[in-house]
C-alpha cells in the first residue's frame, strides 16, 4: 500500500469521467429533444403552406384562428426565403400581406412582453405593429404599441427609452392581451382578405 494516493487518483478520475459523460449525455438528449420540435416545427408549417397556399375566405373562416394564421405565415415566409432579396420582397407585399406577417411575429413575442418585440424585431415590423394592430381593431392594444414603437425608433427625439416607462407600457399591453381574441380578430382580418393574402 505504498502507493495508496494513486488509487484515491484512479478512483477521482473515475468519477469525474462519470460525471462528465453523464453530463454529456443529458446535453446530448436535450439536442435530440430540441432537433425533433425544430423540424416537428418545420413539418407543421409545412403541411399549413399546403393547406392554405391557394385558401379562400371559407377556408380561413372554417379554421382555428391559430392554424389560419400559421397558415397565413408558412405562405408568406416561403415567398420570402425564395427571393433573392427578402426585404425588397417584403416591402413589395401589400399591407394586408404585411399586417399578417408583423402580427405573427408580435403574437410570438407578446407572451414575454410588448417590449420584447420590439427589442428582438427591426424595422419595418416596428413600424407596422401598430398599424397592424389598427387594422384588425385591436384598439385595446393599439395605444400601448404606439407609445412602445415611439420609444423604441432610433430617428424619433421626443420619446426616450426608460424603463420604467416601458414596463408600464408592458404592464397596460398585458393588460389587455387576450391571445385568442387577438387570434380571432386576425382571423377575420385575414378571411376579409383572404383574395390579397394567399
Amino acid at each position: 500500500m505504498e502507493y495508496w494516493y494513486l488509487w484515491v487518483l484512479l478512483g477521482v478520475l473515475c468519477i469525474a469521467t462519470a460525471l462528465v459523460l453523464i453530463k454529456a449525455s443529458r446535453a446530448s438528449a436535450r439536442h435530440n429533444r430540441e432537433t425533433r420540435r425544430a423540424y416537428a416545427e418545420i413539418e407543421r408549417l409545412s403541411a399549413c403552406k399546403a393547406e392554405f397556399r391557394h385558401a379562400t375566405a371559407e377556408t380561413v373562416r372554417a379554421a382555428d384562428p391559430r392554424r389560419a394564421l400559421d397558415g397565413a405565415f408558412a405562405v408568406l415566409q416561403s415567398r420570402l426565403e425564395a427571393a433573392e432579396d427578402s426585404d425588397r420582397c417584403f416591402a413589395e407585399m401589400n399591407e394586408p400581406q404585411q399586417n399578417v406577417y408583423t402580427l405573427y411575429w408580435l403574437l410570438q413575442d407578446a407572451e414575454t412582453s410588448l417590449s420584447a418585440f420590439f427589442k428582438r424585431n427591426g424595422e419595418p415590423l416596428r413600424a407596422f405593429a401598430p398599424r397592424a394592430l389598427q387594422a384588425v381593431g385591436a384598439a385595446g392594444l393599439l395605444e400601448a404599441a404606439e407609445k412602445m414603437y415611439a420609444m423604441f425608433d432610433e430617428d424619433n427625439e421626443e420619446a426616450s427609452l426608460e424603463s420604467a416607462a416601458v414596463q408600464a407600457l408592458d404592464d397596460a399591453f398585458r393588460k389587455d392581451f387576450s391571445r385568442e381574441a387577438l387570434l380571432e380578430r386576425i382571423r377575420e382580418y385575414e378571411a376579409a382578405h383572404a383574395a390579397e393574402i394567399f
